[in-house]
């Protein structure tokens, strides 16, 4: 298993967590840094051949990452990840648009800050196969496409459904990300260029730059000012939402005012008022006319990631280079040169992205490429007290760990009160016992063997 450290205090990690361990615990083993509030401890196992070529890395950062091929760490190709939505906190001592000096890109500068929210995942089970050792859920047949399988000689055929309750892969980690538009940055260049089509990847690309991050501010005609930003909703969706305050927090309930009368169908104009993005696109169907038809084309197209998918960027079907049919995107990438000058070869399942790499691992850029924290248990009661994660979550360490401690003191309430009433019980039988036995007195012995008479003296 592999240890995931935050603030010094580290995460056990299996198919369901259920222990803790510091790093002051295990200060001799090989902890590797993600940044200098996160640490985990890699698994350390022989390496695995793969059916695809490896990806070799420099002696830097990438080297170090748990996502990618290095010394110690799990399998590239046997990691998976998933989009598990957004929360709010207002008490995480940073302002929503507030950069890393401490300046403000715009904004009142008192925003409650917005995270975007992702898990990572391990097959433990994982035989070497590559992308062609699973299957995969198409959402729109609702159905498993078992066909990569078949272009790979291995006997497993395992389904990548980390998104499942009953999935055997394992958690390795919950992250979060305050600058959500980076992550979506890199998320859509790489392994959105390859998984959508090209209408989807133009219309989500062009309308990720237009959702807020920060409370802005907007003067209506009457010289009022509402405020708008970022709203998660259920199910990982996400909407603009109206405020009356400076935070972003006291929701506008008026009906004087829409953010489309605001902004306009700011999504489909990728932010730059002028109806159009910046290119045009074929498919009709990704051209939309209100604002609400954009919100409903991006959650569409946005709930392709709440299931499982490979770090490593890929494209089902780009396939037929080494036997097999060929897929509908055979041969329509151009390749190019590596960095030593090496012509790349394609293969089957590569994914030439929109910034031209082959095969991005896409786990390592979010971590690499934008400011990822890990997800705390404060976060987890957050997100799910705010109702705004996806249909399942993996948080079933958790939620053991509060069982076992609400069950611990369960047992001794229960306890306590048995021998309480047990106490009060007995009590209240001696006492009625003693006035029984005082009830019994007899009369005589109870009157005085002694009176005064009239001059005082006893008789």
């Amino acid at each position: 298993v592999s240890f995931l450290s935050v603030l010094g205090a580290a995460l056990v990690l299996p198919s369901v967590a259920t222990s803790y361990i510091r790093q002051s615990d295990l200060p001799h083993e090989k902890w590797l840094s993600i940044d200098q509030n996160i640490e985990y401890l890699p698994i350390f196992s022989p390496k695995r051949s793969l059916v695809q070529d490896d990806h070799v890395y420099p002696d830097t950062f990438y080297k170090t990452s748990p996502f990618v091929e290095g010394e110690s760490e799990y399998d590239e190709y046997q990691q998976a990840w998933r989009y598990l939505g957004f929360m709010i906190d207002c008490n995480d001592g940073w302002v929503a648009g507030q950069d890393d000096d401490g300046s403000y890109d715009g904004g009142t500068g008192e925003g409650c800050q917005r995270y975007l929210l992702w898990a990572a995942y391990v097959d433990l089970e994982y035989q070497g196969g590559g992308i062609g050792e699973y299957q995969y859920y198409n959402p729109e047949t609702r159905q498993w496409d078992s066909t990569p399988c078949g272009y790979v000689e291995n006997s497993r055929c395992a389904k990548m459904d980390c998104h499942l309750e009953n999935t055997h892969w394992s958690l390795l980690g919950l992250f979060k990300h305050r600058s959500y538009q980076d992550w979506m940055e890199q998320l859509f260049k790489h392994e959105g260029f390859c998984v959508w089509n090209s209408g989807q990847y133009q219309f989500m690309s062009n309308a990720r730059e237009a959702w807020p991050q920060g409370c802005e501010a907007y003067q209506l005609d009457s010289g009022e000012y509402i405020y708008y930003d970022l709203k998660p909703i259920s199910r990982g969706r996400m909407r603009i939402g109206l405020y009356t305050e400076t935070t972003c927090m006291e929701e506008y309930t008026g009906n004087d005012v829409t953010a489309e009368d605001l902004l306009g169908n700011i999504l489909m104009e990728a932010g730059n008022g002028d109806g159009s993005q910046d290119e045009t696109t074929d498919d009709d169907y990704y051209t939309t006319s209100s604002l609400q038809q954009s919100y409903e084309m991006w959650d569409s197209i946005m709930s392709t990631w709440e299931i499982c998918h490979p770090c490593v960027a890929y494209d089902l079907n780009n396939v037929g280079y080494n036997g097999g049919a060929q897929g509908s995107a055979y041969n329509t990438y151009t390749y190019g040169y590596d960095d030593d000058g090496n012509y790349y070869e394609q293969s089957d399942f590569d994914c030439y992205d929109d910034a031209d790499y082959t095969n991005v691992n896409q786990c390592m850029k979010f971590m690499a490429k934008t400011e990822m924290n890990a997800f705390t248990f404060r976060d987890i009661s957050l997100a799910s007290t705010q109702g705004t994660l996806v249909d399942y979550v993996p948080l079933l360490g958790y939620t053991n760990q509060n069982k076992l401690h609400s069950g611990a003191y369960t047992f001794v309430t229960v306890s306590f009160l048995i021998v309480s009433l047990t106490v009060l019980a007995i009590g209240s039988f001696m006492a009625y016992k003693a006035r029984r036995e005082l009830a019994r007195i007899p009369k005589q012995v109870q009157e005085p063997l002694f009176e005064q008479n009239s001059r005082g003296e006893m008789t």
